[in-house]
């Protein structure tokens, strides 16, 4: 049995959702095909055929199609010798295709005849619902996801993106994100144009708004585990740099007793430095504000008689 990928558990749980206007099944339609589409002639007639690795989304865009357009889209099966993974092939061609494909704003008809359109048809995208249906369609279609894996050495990072086969349509996809505050980077990678975002918060932002709800909260608590263990570590890390201190900071003013001890004397330094001096030694581990305490002074005044057995035993 193949291993589901993270990516394919965010489209199945997104799947489980439905879109209830027209406009908004036509606009997931419209990117879906872009995404995970290509053209084909059959028979003098143009239609188009969409690879997916999800086994429910050739049902769910098929039922679109049905429920839109009265047409049943061909669904087939093959097995990928490279990946050795099964994918799903949904097909239409027949006399109607070619007015989906133009209702779809990816083919029009025009004087010099048939012409495919690069860009993203503005009125698929007009209304608030419709973009997020597009983006939702896209992200099915071509869209992609990875977030590190809890407790485990992988390298793995926060990483989503949309991969489009032209520049035109990654760049008007970018500027349909922009206009929902999303801001993404766009790179060129070999011959396809991918729209990403590599920033956590906006990744789990992301999936929610998809409708990934699951993956968003199991993502959220990854993100709040890993800040509470960064911070544990980081407070852990504190404190071993300051016990470290704390130790050399010990030795070094034993050191320094142990230097005037043993040329001239404790008896040579004043009775303050001497009382220190003697309550260091046999503290060896008290930290400065325990040993303050000892001695009944300020951690400050202790501070200030420490240097000045430091000097002593320097100038000796």
């Amino acid at each position: 049995m193949q291993k589901v990928s993270f990516s394919e558990q965010v489209k199945s749980q997104i799947l489980k959702n439905s879109f209830e206007q027209t406009c908004c099944k036509i606009s997931a339609l419209s990117a879906f095909v872009r995404g995970a589409g290509t053209l084909c002639v059959e028979g003098g007639l143009l239609g188009f055929e969409a690879v997916t690795e999800n086994k429910l989304a050739c049902s769910y865009f098929n039922n679109i199609i049905t429920s839109v357009y009265g047409e049943s889209a061909k669904i087939s099966t093959i097995n990928d010798k490279l990946t050795k993974r099964t994918k799903y092939i949904l097909r239409l061609v027949s006399k109607n295709s070619f007015n989906v494909l133009a209702d779809l704003g990816i083919v029009e008809s025009g004087l010099n005849g048939t012409t495919i359109n690069l860009s993203i048809d503005k009125y698929l995208i007009e209304n608030q619902c419709c973009k997020k249906a597009y983006i939702i369609g896209a992200f099915i279609g071509s869209g992609s996801v990875t977030v590190p894996v809890s407790n485990s050495k992988s390298q793995t990072r926060y990483h989503l993106e949309y991969v489009f086969s032209n520049y035109q349509t990654a760049q008007d996809f970018s500027v349909l994100m922009s206009s929902l505050d999303f801001m993404p980077r766009q790179i060129e990678r070999k011959e396809s144009h991918v729209v990403y975002f590599k920033n956590r918060q906006e990744v789990c932002d992301l999936l929610f708004f998809m409708g990934a709800k699951k993956s968003y909260f199991d993502v959220s608590n990854l993100m709040i585990e890993k800040d509470i263990r960064n911070e544990t570590n980081r407070r852990i890390n504190c404190e071993m740099a300051n016990m470290e201190k704390q130790i050399n900071a010990s030795l070094n003013s034993i050191a320094s007793i142990n230097a005037i001890e043993d040329s001239v004397g404790l008896d040579v330094l004043p009775l303050p430095l001497k009382t220190v001096a003697l309550m260091r030694k046999e503290h060896q581990e008290a930290t400065l504000s325990e040993l303050a305490t000892i001695l009944n002074i300020s951690k400050s005044c202790l501070n200030h008689r420490l240097r000045k057995i430091a000097e002593i035993a320097k100038n000796l």
